[in-house]
C-alpha cells in the first residue's frame, strides 16, 4: 500500500530573494528512524537502514536537534557530512549523497549536549 509523503520548503533572504516549493510523493515504502546520540561520541555508531538499492529511493530527509555541525552522518565510505541544517534530497539527488544506504554512520561530537537524529526515506519498489 502506497504512502504519501508531503513536503514543503521555504527559504528567503532579507533582501527579498527566495524560493518556496511543496508537493507530495507517493512512496511504496517508508523507512523512518529516530536515534538519540550521546554527547562527545568518540566513534561513529552504525544506524542500520537496510536499503542497498539507492536507485529506488525517491526521498531522503535527515535532521538533527543540533545544527552547529557537531552531528555528522556518513553513507557507504563517503566523507562524513556535518549537519548544519536539514539534509533534503529528492529523486536522483539521493545518489549524489550515497550509493548504498544499508548502514549510516552517525556521530555527535558536541562536547556537552546530546542530540536527536531523524531520518525519513521514501522508496519506489517497482521500476
Amino acid at each position: 500500500m502506497a504512502e504519501t509523503i508531503s513536503w514543503s520548503f521555504t527559504a528567503g533572504a532579507s533582501s527579498g530573494a527566495g524560493l518556496s516549493s511543496n508537493g507530495t510523493l507517493e512512496a511504496e515504502a517508508v523507512t523512518a528512524a529516530v536515534v538519540s546520540l550521546e554527547a562527545n561520541m568518540s566513534d561513529a555508531a552504525d544506524l542500520a537502514m537496510q536499503l542497498e538499492d539507492v536507485d529506488r529511493i525517491a526521498f531522503l530527509a535527515v535532521s538533527a536537534s543540533l545544527t552547529d555541525g557537531s552531528v555528522e552522518i556518513q553513507a557507504d565510505g563517503a566523507n562524513p557530512t556535518p549537519l548544519t541544517g536539514p539534509l533534503l534530497l529528492y529523486g536522483a539527488a539521493v545518489r549524489l549523497f550515497a550509493g548504498d544506504l544499508s548502514t549510516l554512520k552517525v556521530q555527535n561530537k558536541h562536547a556537552t549536549d546530546a542530540a536527536e537524529l531523524s531520518v525519513l526515506i521514501g522508496s519506489k519498489l517497482s521500476a
